[in-house]
């Protein structure tokens, strides 16, 4: 079940967004919550994936929220989408699946809902927007977010990630004191917000093997990011570290961790419940969650995609408390 509304962008045609969306609702108990489901889409992406999937679902096209039924699918129609081969990601494609995105993404301001979006080939929409690197930083451009943080989440870990799409190499200099305050109190917030937790407590990861081992590999810890731990504490947060990220997972005191870099987080995440797992944006003026895969266009075609990631993402939206 869900307690408050969401909307939904269901991401490029060709892939299995529309397929992992539709069997979240089939399959799940959300099928009794569809009068809070908002989706921005061409309501022919949906009628072909059902026809695909040999099911079929009411499809109600409306103006908005306050037009959705309770028995079927609520669909608002931005724009149509050009003709898609499903496997193929195409350029001709990327701007409806960019517009369709953005107007999920509006729509959700201006009423304050939750976000839930599908997986996008980055490639192909750069291939006609250039600076296009993800979500995360095409939505904190323009809602002119100070600072946004991408949390990764399973059953039963929350990473966020400090640096996020930039090469290893630029990851020890882009990382300062500030940064890791400004973006440990948005993991704060944004846990309180997921789980109703008032006080979680936050690992912060080391960058360094064993965290430096005392300056051993490495001065990050020492000059940098002990530092920022001591400023959160005197900010009254429980935090632990800097945790070496090769034992921190195992804890069980820790509610949430804050990761140096991309890679030192989704792998374990991945590896523990790929199935399931959840990207979120933290610091949006509304809460975002998306799943934690690609398009995954080599099985467009079979329509036999994994709908859990889905499943968590909207799920995990509808009973966030955006406030």
């Amino acid at each position: 079940m869900i307690r408050s509304p969401v909307v939904i962008s269901i991401g490029d045609p060709s892939g299995i967004g529309p397929e992992v969306f539709l069997k979240s609702i089939i399959n799940t108990e959300l099928r009794d919550n569809l009068e809070k489901i908002t989706v921005i889409c061409d309501p022919t992406v949906l009628t072909n994936t059902l026809s695909g999937l040999d099911e079929s679902l009411e499809i109600n096209i409306v103006a908005d929220h306050n037009q959705n039924a309770r028995d079927a699918v609520n669909v608002i129609c931005s724009e149509q989408c050009p003709e898609y081969q499903l496997g193929l990601s195409e350029p001709k494609t990327s701007k409806y699946t960019l517009n369709s995105l953005i107007y999920a993404a509006d729509y959700a301001h201006k009423h304050s809902f939750a976000l839930v979006t599908g997986p996008i080939n980055k490639k192909t929409i750069r291939s006609s927007f250039e600076n296009f690197t993800g979500h995360t930083e095409f939505l904190k451009e323009r809602y002119k977010s100070d600072e946004v943080l991408m949390l990764l989440a399973n059953n039963s870990l929350k990473v966020g990630v400090l640096t996020t799409h930039i090469p290893l190499s630029q990851v020890s200099k882009s990382i300062n004191e500030d940064l890791i305050i400004r973006k440990t109190k948005i993991l704060f917030s944004g846990v309180k917000a997921l789980t109703g937790n008032e006080s979680p407590k936050i690992g912060i990861l080391g960058l360094n093997p064993h965290a430096g081992e005392g300056g051993s590999f490495g001065t990050e810890e020492i000059d940098t990011i002990i530092p920022a731990i001591r400023s959160l504490e005197q900010l009254g947060m429980s935090i632990c570290g800097p945790l070496s990220a090769d034992t921190a997972f195992l804890r069980s005191d820790v509610d949430a961790y804050m990761s140096m870099y991309h890679d030192q987080a989704l792998p374990v995440i991945k590896t523990l419940d790929f199935k399931t797992a959840v990207n979120i944006t933290l610091g949006l003026p509304f809460i975002r969650t998306s799943v934690d895969h690609g398009t995954a266009e080599d099985i467009a075609k079979n329509f036999e995609a994994d709908f859990g990631s889905m499943y968590e993402a909207i799920k995990l939206a509808g009973n966030a408390n955006s406030s």
